[in-house]
């Protein structure tokens, strides 16, 4: 006879990248050591692909969590973290001035994706040629040589993250030319078209969430006693900034 199983609700959540709905399950305990597994091992390739299965596990849809882009992961992260472990995370950092531990709490279901006014993946160059970007995934990142250069590897990424070329013509899918065609495409460009190129990665959206922390540690001894005081806006960004 099969062993009785708990039914597990059902949310929504919008995509930062797309503005698709998208309905996911709390993770479960398999998922929870999943994760813990990773985390013990303090290597980010190791807790990026389990952050990942876990997305493709919770999601009811039909997606590859590593094509998504890295703002969309740890958005649809933290939604599940929030929905299986509790909406308030508990953070501590060092006091500025007196180094004592200073606790702080907040609601993970208020952390947003921040998008950069004007940001687009259309960028315009000049004499009517252009080119349409994507945003980097954890494909792109696997597709990166270890044994390559910083530079290297920053001109691949960036041929990655390039969807296609246009002109006034047509359209010209990156998928379609090799690695040297694009290559020869961003080496032949102006700086000041490069820049513009550059700007996409800049701008991207981003999560992030910034909150005033304070410390009301007690400095002093007898009646010169008094509180620190110290407080700073903290700025978390990125999924490892919300691991506790």
């Amino acid at each position: 006879m099969a062993l009785p199983r708990i039914s597990v609700p059902k949310y929504k959540l919008t995509l930062p990248s797309t503005s698709k709905t998208l309905q996911y399950r709390p993770f479960l305990v398999r998922e929870e050591k999943l994760l813990l597994l990773a985390l013990e091992t303090e290597d980010e390739t190791q807790i990026m692909n389990a952050v990942v299965d876990i997305i493709d596990n919770c999601i009811s849809e039909n997606i590859n969590a590593k094509t998504l882009p890295m703002f969309d992961i740890e958005y649809i992260f933290l939604q599940l973290r929030a929905k299986s472990k509790g909406e308030d995370l508990e953070l501590e950092v060092s006091c500025g001035k007196c180094k004592a531990p200073v606790s702080f709490k907040f609601n993970l279901l208020d952390v947003k994706v921040f998008h950069t006014e004007g940001h687009t993946s259309k960028i315009e160059l000049t004499n009517g040629i252009g080119v349409m970007m994507k945003y980097p995934s954890i494909t792109i990142k696997e597709s990166l040589d270890d044994k390559a250069t910083e530079v290297e590897n920053i001109f691949s990424s960036l041929i990655g993250c390039l969807d296609s070329i246009w002109d006034c013509e047509s359209v010209y899918p990156a998928k379609d030319h090799t690695k040297q065609e694009l290559e020869e495409f961003f080496d032949s460009l102006p700086e000041a078209e490069f820049l513009k190129i550059q700007k996409f990665f800049t701008t991207m959206p981003v999560l992030k969430h910034e909150l005033e922390v304070k410390c009301n540690a007690k400095t002093g001894s007898g009646k010169n006693k008094k509180s620190c005081g110290w407080k700073e806006i903290k700025v978390l960004e990125g999924l490892q900034s919300f691991f506790a």
